[in-house]
């Protein structure tokens, strides 16, 4: 099925992944752009969108905003974001723009998340004229890839929470569970004894680092690495760790270097897992420079298991009064009962339109469903699809987002019936 008015919907697509909304670095912050320039300008755009169709918006001070249709006492919400993560190095095409070559789109958002939350848009155009006994919401969020979701806490401060929603910010088939999700960071004061040594890389926590270098006397030395979403490290390469392999094989022994050669599941005494989801680690940013040494991780731990656990595990395996070990986030696990309405709401449309059969799964992602009731992520890439998320030429095929656009507006129309 083709999106209706495809053409439209590309160019719409187009001027807002030219809006450059990277978390952290999104324009000037003022009272009315809360969380920079750019993200308010994004959020505006999307509602203006909303309003051309006689959708009613808001804009909740910059944070977030939404886009609702229909009537009814009782609201269904599709969860998504405009914000980004950084750019890096090593595109081929225009990172903030749309670029389609062959069957695929390019441009930073694009999968994560303004393509499904655009896709998401025309969805509710296509059901514009349906009799249906719920209201639907685009909800709009600013702060997703800061693990913050201030936008989150601004919504549920003053608006309406939904019967059920789901987050096209993930994938298929449904997500009845996310891992929990904390960052760690190790930190230091430099001694003299360690010498001349510097150490750069990564800059997004969530994400493998695809660059890293260090400095030790007069010699440096650079790795390249390939980034991946830290949900899913496996598919990256992290550079961080490569460097430490080659500064280590240079009789380089840095206490930095030390700790990133055990910062690993079985160094770090914390290879965990349940029946539905294992423990990752990702080293995502590290420093040091003349005076301190810091380096920041990203954990994925099993949805049955508590994040203290594996804090207590960390700090007595490094056992050393020199590190300052600190939790420096945490979000609790989600878990939803995959034989509950909305699971099974929600698997019967994706097997029905995609002819794929596969049981609901668990994902490393943290997506919005974690902050309402009712909530699962659904929607994004398909199981035999490449994820691009957070990496250099970010893609989706234009294919996929026909067949999102489908199961999206069928899963709305059941939900919302």
């Amino acid at each position: 099925m083709k999106i209706k008015n495809e053409d439209q919907f590309l160019r719409d697509l187009k001027k807002l992944l030219q809006i450059k909304t990277v978390s952290g670095d999104a324009g000037a912050v003022t009272s009315a752009a809360p969380l920079g320039e750019n993200i308010l300008t994004a959020l505006d755009y999307m509602l203006a969108l909303g309003q051309k169709e006689g959708f009613q918006t808001k804009n909740c001070d910059g944070y977030c905003g939404y886009i609702e249709m229909g009537q009814g006492q009782e609201m269904i919400a599709i969860l998504t974001h405009l914000d980004t993560v950084s750019v890096g190095d090593g595109w081929s095409v225009p990172p903030f723009d749309l670029t389609i070559l062959d069957d695929k789109a390019y441009g930073r958002g694009i999968l994560d998340d303004k393509g499904p939350a655009m896709v998401s848009l025309y969805a509710m155009k296509a059901l514009k004229d349906r009799n249906l006994n719920r209201r639907i919401r685009l909800i709009l969020g600013g702060d997703e890839e800061s693990g913050e979701w201030q936008c989150m806490e601004r919504y549920k401060q003053s608006e309406e929470s939904p019967l059920y929603s789901f987050s096209p910010d993930s994938g298929f088939p449904a997500i009845f569970a996310e891992k929990g999700i904390m960052n760690v960071v190790f930190s230091r004061k430099v001694d003299e004894r360690d010498g001349l040594f510097t150490l750069s890389g990564g800059n997004q926590i969530n994400a493998v680092p695809d660059y890293a270098k260090a400095c030790s006397e007069d010699r440096c030395y650079e790795i390249k690495g390939k980034a991946a979403h830290a949900s899913e490290p496996q598919k990256g390469v992290n550079a961080i760790i490569k460097l430490a392999q080659v500064l280590t094989g240079q009789g380089i022994s840095n206490p930095m270097v030390k700790l990133l050669n055990m910062v690993n599941k079985d160094g770090l005494n914390i290879d965990l897992s349940d029946e539905v989801s294992k423990l990752t680690i990702v080293p995502s940013i590290v420093k040091v420079d003349e005076n301190e040494m810091i380096l920041k991780c990203d954990i994925r731990y099993p949805v049955t298991m508590d994040s203290g656990i594996v804090l207590d595990r960390i700090k007595t395996a490094v056992n050393s009064p020199e590190w300052l070990i600190e939790m420096t986030h945490d979000v609790k696990p989600l878990y939803v009962d995959k034989n509950g309405f909305l699971i099974k709401t929600l698997q019967a449309v994706y097997q029905d339109l995609s002819g794929d059969l596969s049981e609901p799964v668990v994902s490393g992602g943290g997506t919005y469903a974690r902050a309402f009731k009712n909530a699962v992520a659904f929607g994004g890439i398909f199981p035999d699809e490449e994820n691009t998320c957070h990496q250099k030429d970010e893609f989706w095929t234009l294919d996929s987002m026909r067949k999102n656009y489908e199961i999206i507006i069928e899963a709305l129309s059941k939900l919302a019936e």
